[in-house]
């Protein structure tokens, strides 16, 4: 008897934890049948069609914030009563305390994406941030089943009372894939990039907790800012900082949003994140799957994917001298070993199989 799995989350905006929620998806085997609930409106980055694509049910409450405190509660518990699923999964701070707090006989598992004292106040400001991360704290707490998306992360929570059970995200190793040298020369040639020289890329938001000014500092004091080039995907806040920072115009380049990242990490050859904070980062997995060595920040979830193998190097946190050092030893990395983590530990079909082994245990006690 196939076991009924209702999704309910805020929205299908592009992200990394939507991102997650669609692998998980794509590797459900038939055994389980599946509903995603949204909470708001699409917005225009919204990720819907690509789910649509997997013969997905889908409904959404359709509810503005205001609306949300209003009328969500009851129009929340009505289209829950109608699907009746065996199982509930949520992920993110409203749907986690809207589940929470008005929904119940189903059993529930969240996944935990980030830590709340660290992502929220560097989001949304100290004023804001901790009260929000107090109140998600406290509802995860209440849930039956949390999971933490890294081993940082479960760890993170343990102290204030939560109990996780880490399954790591995992990466999407059909889509991101390595190339031959001739294949990267024709990428960097299609995206209008340098065709000679190292490339090393950046992917993610210009803001304080990802650190781009670091990224960009370091670069320029590396070794490989003699004849290679940094490319940054994203944009955010910090974009004027970081081009003031630049010290050769033409040895940085910002492309912004793209919807082709895997091309990108083809025409590259190292991948940097200066991070502050991560749950499990899917950029980096992305890099790793294409075959890119990387260049770290040492924050934990970094070293949790650095400790499958030899495919990259560390720096200090924030310190633009260790990520220049560090960039500069990347060449001698063993170029085999980033695609072999990626498949071998960090896949979106293992992340997808221990969900559902989760899920069969919990149909089995109900």
């Amino acid at each position: 008897m196939a076991i009924d799995l209702l999704y309910i989350v805020s929205t299908l905006r592009q992200s990394g934890p939507t991102n997650q929620l669609y692998y998980l998806l794509e590797n459900l085997s038939e055994e389980f049948n599946a509903r995603i609930l949204t909470l708001s409106p699409e917005p225009e980055d919204s990720e819907l069609a690509r789910f649509r694509e997997l013969d997905i049910e889908y409904e959404t409450l359709g509810l503005s914030r205001v609306k949300g405190a209003l009328i969500g509660p009851v129009r929340l518990r009505n289209a829950v009563n109608e699907y009746d699923p065996d199982i509930i999964h949520t992920q993110g701070i409203r749907a986690d305390t809207l589940v929470t707090a008005f929904v119940s006989g189903h059993p529930h598992v969240t996944t935990i994406r980030n830590y709340a004292f660290d992502d929220y106040p560097a989001k949304y400001g100290q004023k804001k941030g901790m009260p929000m991360a107090v109140l998600h704290t406290n509802i995860l707490k209440r849930l039956q089943y949390p999971v933490a998306c890294s081993e940082t992360i479960a760890q993170a929570v343990q102290p204030h009372g939560i109990d996780a059970a880490p399954i790591q995200n995992g990466v999407d190793t059909t889509s991101y894939t390595p190339v031959t040298p001739s294949e990267t020369q024709n990428r960097r040639e299609q995206l209008g990039l340098p065709t000679d020289g190292p490339i090393i890329i950046s992917v993610g938001s210009l803001i304080e907790r990802k650190d781009p000014v670091t990224v960009v500092r370091g670069f320029s004091q590396s070794s490989l800012s003699d004849d290679g080039y940094l490319v940054l995907l994203g944009d955010g806040p910090l974009r004027k900082k970081c081009e003031h920072a630049i010290q050769d115009t033409s040895r940085v380049f910002f492309e912004g949003w793209v919807d082709n990242v895997a091309a990108y990490l083809q025409a590259s050859d190292f991948f940097v994140s200066a991070s502050k904070s991560e749950g499990l980062p899917n950029s980096v997995m992305e890099a790793l799957a294409s075959g890119l060595s990387v260049c770290l920040s040492d924050i934990q979830p970094h070293k949790e994917i650095l400790q499958y193998g030899d495919v990259g190097t560390e720096f200090e946190i924030g310190s633009v001298s260790g990520l220049a050092t560090a960039l500069g030893s990347l060449v001698e990395k063993e170029t085999a070993a980033p695609r072999t983590v990626a498949t071998d530990h960090l896949s979106a079909v293992r992340m997808s199989r221990e969900y559902q082994q989760t899920y069969r245990e919990l149909a089995q006690d109900v």
